[in-house]
């Protein structure tokens, strides 16, 4: 399940989803542009999934 999650935090790129993707052009943004929300917006994400994973899909020999 930890993968699953980390799968979906794909911030850092126009590529990693079809929505970043879309907004692009009509935004005109950068590729660089994406790092600046989605690097903060990430260490947010591994920092609340790291603790929340576990306690939502715990592991049980």
């Amino acid at each position: 399940m930890g993968v699953t999650v980390a799968a979906a935090a794909s911030f850092l790129t126009p590529v990693a989803t079809p929505a970043n993707t879309m907004v692009m052009g009509p935004g005109a943004y950068r590729f660089g542009d994406y790092w600046k929300l989605g690097l903060p917006l990430l260490l947010l994400f591994v920092a609340v999934a790291t603790f929340l994973v576990p306690v939502f899909w715990p592991f049980h020999p």
